[in-house]
Formats: C-alpha cells, structure tokens, sequence
C-alpha cells in the first residue's frame, strides 16, 4: 500500500471569513461521526506577519484509487462501507450544515482501518489548486469511482450509478437519495487489508539452503522445522516429544496393571 502521512499548514488569504467559517465548523464536528471522515486541526494561530493559520494533519492512508487496486473488486458490502459516510458528508455540506473546502480525487484516502477520509483544502486558503474542485461534489464522485469498480453484474448497479450521476451535480435531496439506494443494497462489510510483508526477514538465509549434512545442522533443521516424514510433509518436534510421553505413560500405566 502507498501510506502518506503529512502536517500541512494553511494560511488565510486577503478574505479571512470563509477560512473563519472552515475552521469553526471542523471544530465542531471534530468529536462526532463526520470528524472521522475529515482531516483534523492540529493548532490554529497567527503567523507574525498576522495572517491566520492552521495546521492540518494529514492522516496516514492509501489514496483512494491505490486502496482500490489493492482491494481488487470489492464486494458489495465493503463499496457500501466506503461510499456510505462519502454521502453522508456531502449531504451535510450540501444543506448547509458543515463547510468542507477544495479537493481533488487524490485528497480522498483509506486509512489503516481501513475508513475513508477526506483532506480538503479550507476555502480562502493560498493552498488551493486549480484542479481542485467542491468538495461535496468530489466526495460523490469519489463514491462513484468506488461503486464502478464493483461487479458490473450486481443487479444493484444501474440504480446506484443512476443515483450517484444525479447526485454529483445535485442539491442535498439528490444526494440523500442516492444515500438511500447505497445503504439499501446491502449491509455493510469491513474493508480488509492484506497483512503486510515481514521486512524484518529480509536477508536471512533459508535454514535448508545452509545444511551442510552434519549432525549439527540436521539436529538443529529438526529442532526448527520438525521431523520429515517424506515428500515435504514434516512433524513438529514439540508434537512428538508429546506423543513420546503419552505413549510410554500408557505403558507404564499397562505394566502396572497387569502385575
């Protein structure tokens, strides 16, 4: 997976009042449901030339698209699970409640966990770029990247593309219909990562590479890997030292019976 993590700072321009306006309303649902789905403040301040400023922190995530190549085609639990709190946070900033600024496809990623989360641009910032776009209007188009690389034969396709195409350019009402349809396909299921590489072994060589046949190396093969009992099948050393003991247990249990 291709992790970024980032502390980004971002300072007001001439204009502070949408930038006031970001801040405030991140500020508020910082503590709730949205606020995991939204890139945190770490400090607001002045710089001394007495511009405002904020420090964001970039979460550690996968960009949104990479996470999907390393997903594959997600199932259509797991696109509910990604798109669902995309359309809940566009909605809210649809009607009004919460201010999300500029982004771009790329400023939507998937965390550890695994949750997606978007890193917006607050407005009236000097951090802006030219291909970002709304960011309500972003989120949904986030959610359609995700349901397209669902099973184009899922019969719930058509109605979902159909609903997130009137919802991109849409007002809140679009949007929250398109929510509806997302979260009546299925419930929805974790997104799993696969475990990551152990970098750790590296560079260490293969225990059978390094037998050289001494009494040594075939005691401490059979310590590490078992007893081989043909072809590449192998009994773990702890299992029969177990089976050893039980048997001659019984034996003796049997000696001492029959005298």
């Amino acid at each position: 997976m291709q992790k970024v993590t980032d502390h980004v700072r971002w300072c007001a321009s001439d204009d502070e009042r949408p930038f006031l306006a970001w801040v405030s309303d991140r500020s508020t649902v910082g503590a709730g449901s949205a606020g995991r789905h939204l890139v945190p403040i770490a400090a607001v301040g002045r710089l001394p030339d007495g511009r405002l400023a904020v420090d964001a922190l970039r979460p550690a995530g996968t960009p949104l698209s990479s996470a999907l190549d390393t997903l594959g085609t997600p199932t259509t639990g797991v696109a509910v699970t990604l798109t669902v709190p995309l359309l809940e946070l566009a909605a809210t900033e649809r009607c009004g409640a919460v201010r999300i600024g500029a982004a771009g496809l790329d400023d939507v990623l998937v965390d550890d966990a695994g949750a997606v989360v978007l890193c917006d641009r607050p407005p009236g910032s000097d951090g802006v770029r030219r291909s970002d776009q709304d960011g309500a209007r972003v989120l949904v188009l986030a959610a359609r990247v995700v349901w397209e690389r669902t099973d184009d034969r899922d019969p719930a396709r058509p109605v979902v593309d159909a609903a997130l195409a009137e919802a991109l350019d849409g007002d809140v009402d679009a949007v929250r219909a398109a929510l509806a349809r997302v979260r009546a396909t299925a419930a929805p299921r974790p997104v799993r990562w696969d475990p990551p590489t152990d970098d750790l072994l590296v560079g260490v060589p293969d225990a059978a590479a390094t037998s050289d046949g001494s009494l040594l190396a075939v005691l401490r093969e059979t310590v590490e890997r078992g007893i081989p009992l043909g072809g590449d099948r192998r009994l773990p050393l702890r299992r029969a030292l177990v089976g050893v003991v039980v048997a001659a247990g019984a034996t003796a249990a049997a000696v001492f019976a029959l005298g």
